[in-house]
């Protein structure tokens, strides 16, 4: 697993945001903008060669390259770049070749670099940069980490909005599935958001935080009555999938079991939720996974702080699990990270893997006021508990749903 992001850069330093509920949120200035600011949990400047992961060390040549890419790079791929090789260190360096994958969740990934160069491509549009023809591709990732860590089977990047993460999960489950990769690296792609496109979301009544600009730490508030919309978060986290009889085979560490999942179409362009299109996709994913209703002890929320969002998916999760629904706790990860857009179901999945391993599960930041529901919504403060077995919702716009089944490593399964 790893993750560069407004909450930490690194698992270990996201464990300690979620276990102590540590969320950086500040208010951002954009300009052009109607507002006087945006909050967000936005991701610090960073330089790539103090972040690299000691272990690193041991494959100075893989260093080399990851040094080398990732100087003349983006920030999209920069943040890229380390996520993975946090995660390729901890999956015990597998190795490349074409029998490795790569997906890459996200779309659009190129708005603020493009919004960078616009003024001076406005003055001189001759001296455009000859690498912005290849930085401006969502194909510039794929390109970055297939080189640097030399995979040569399927690539590509996918794009559900905000449910895109768990829809590169989905994509890279199939590929372990078919027999087409033994390994699949999956990739949540940083959202850098530009002006226009926070605008846009403003206009939408869909972003948040207007109300919280002298106390941003307040502003992300999932399943609260005073929640006002989502608040952006800058993160991007990695997965490395892999057969268990390859894994076996070559003794990597398990941090977890993808047992399934399922992804879904409401028939729907708008932003607006649908119960139905939501408790459907977690019925079919458990049904994929194989895993009983009454199995499942929490459900790591889609919950975006956004009015009819929040209390769309707590109906569904009712319809979805029945008798059952008030025994599953539920929190949401965008509470502490904010919401990662294009990655944030590859962090979920990740915060999900990271709870189950640890013991705990992190509280619902800033939930005072609970909105009316039959949930087992988790509270403000972290709880130590030991789980099992848990699903991770991503629902993005035009309708998309999503949801994976995760497991402990321990638990015993039929088959990899």
């Amino acid at each position: 697993m790893g993750i560069v992001g407004g909450a930490g850069i690194g698992v270990e330093r996201f464990t300690d945001a979620l276990r102590n509920g540590r969320g950086r949120f500040s208010a951002v200035r954009a300009a052009p903008s109607s507002r006087p600011a945006y909050v967000m949990a936005e991701l610090e400047p960073f330089r790539l060669d103090e972040h690299l992961p000691s272990a690193l060390q041991a494959e100075p040549s893989l260093a080399a390259r990851l040094r080398k890419v990732g100087g003349r790079s983006t920030r999209v791929a920069q943040a890229g770049l380390l996520a993975v090789a946090q995660a390729w260190c901890q999956a015990g360096f597998p190795a490349g070749g074409e029998r490795t994958a790569l997906v890459v969740g996200g779309q659009n990934l190129s708005h603020a670099f493009e919004a960078g160069w616009s003024e001076r491509f406005a003055e001189e549009p001759a001296y455009l940069s000859p690498s912005a023809a290849i930085q401006m591709l969502d194909s510039d990732l794929i390109g970055c980490v297939s080189e640097v860590f030399g995979m040569q089977g399927e690539g590509y990047a996918v794009g559900g909005a905000s449910a895109s993460g768990n829809v590169a999960i989905l994509n890279g489950l199939r590929l372990i599935r078919s027999g087409d990769a033994d390994v699949c690296v999956v990739v949540g792609a940083l959202a850098e958001l530009s002006p226009f496109q926070l605008q846009a979301f403003a206009n939408l009544g869909a972003l948040g935080g207007e109300a919280y600009l002298d106390e941003p730490e307040r502003a992300c508030r999932p399943f609260d009555r005073r929640h006002n919309g989502f608040i952006p978060g800058q993160a991007s986290a990695c997965l490395v999938l892999e057969a268990e009889s390859h894994a076996l085979a070559r003794g990597a560490p398990a941090l977890g079991r993808v047992l399934g999942g399922a992804m879904s179409l409401d028939g729907n362009r708008g932003a607006n939720p649908s119960v139905a299109g939501e408790a459907g996709v977690m019925r079919r994913a458990l049904a994929n996974a194989g895993v009983p209703v009454d199995a499942v002890e929490y459900v790591n929320a889609h919950g975006s702080s956004s009015s009819l969002g929040d209390i769309t998916e707590l109906k569904a999760i009712e319809r979805a699990f029945g008798a059952h629904g008030p025994n599953v706790l539920v929190n949401s990860t965008k509470s502490i990270s904010g919401h990662c857009l294009w990655s944030a179901g590859v962090v979920e999945a990740l915060a999900c893997l990271v709870q189950i391993n640890a013991g705990f599960l992190h509280g619902n930041l800033n939930l005072t006021e609970p909105i009316e529901h039959a949930c087992a919504l988790l509270g403000p403060d972290s709880r130590d508990i030991g789980v099992r077995i848990a699903m991770s919702n991503s629902f993005g716009f035009g309708g998309i749903n999503t949801s994976l089944v995760l497991a402990s490593p321990s638990l015993s399964i039929g088959s990899g």
